[in-house]
This record gives C-alpha cells, sequence and structure tokens, in this order.
C-alpha cells in the first residue's frame, strides 16, 4: 500500500475532503484520508493500494486547491508491520 502525508502550516487554507475531492482522490487510487493537526497544522494521510506516489502533486492539487505551493510532501520511506509473539505474551 503507498502511502504520502501531506503537510500544511496554521496559515495555509483549510483542506478540500468533500465529495468531489473524495472521487478525484479514488481516481488517484487512494483509498484512505486521515486529516491530523495541531495548533501548527494540518497533515493528510494518503493511502491506497492502486495510490501511485508519483501522482502525490495531483493528489496535493485536489485537497489544497489554492496553497500547493505551501504544502511540504512527506513520501513513504519505510512501512513496517508491528505484532506480539506468543512468547512476549506469556509470563515466566
Amino acid at each position: 500500500m503507498a502511502v504520502a502525508m501531506l503537510v500544511a502550516g496554521s496559515g495555509t487554507a483549510q483542506p478540500v475532503v468533500g465529495p468531489e475531492a473524495a472521487g478525484r482522490l479514488a481516481q488517484l487510487g487512494i483509498t484512505r484520508v486521515s486529516l491530523l493537526a495541531d495548533q501548527s497544522g494540518i497533515g493528510i494521510v494518503l493511502e491506497g493500494w492502486a495510490f501511485d506516489p508519483a501522482s502525490v502533486d495531483e493528489a496535493v492539487r485536489v485537497v489544497f486547491p489554492t496553497a500547493q505551493a505551501d504544502v511540504r510532501i512527506f513520501h513513504e520511506v519505510e512501512h513496517v508491520a508491528v505484532s506480539v509473539t506468543s512468547q512476549e505474551g506469556s509470563s515466566a
């Protein structure tokens, strides 16, 4: 699954995530959008099995139609699954 994160500062226009934007993101292969925020800005995580990270610039135009220049793009470096093994869960 490909993942990218868009990060915009607090002065950036609000992201667009309504039905039209969702449809356009789906056309890019994005199946999940997560919005994260704190006082310094907004982060948007884009995920999808058919999402080609090479098209992330188009996704930025969809989500931030008026502020693309102010959006940082974080590309996936590594994806790690974490689980507990049966020995770790038992008491000795």
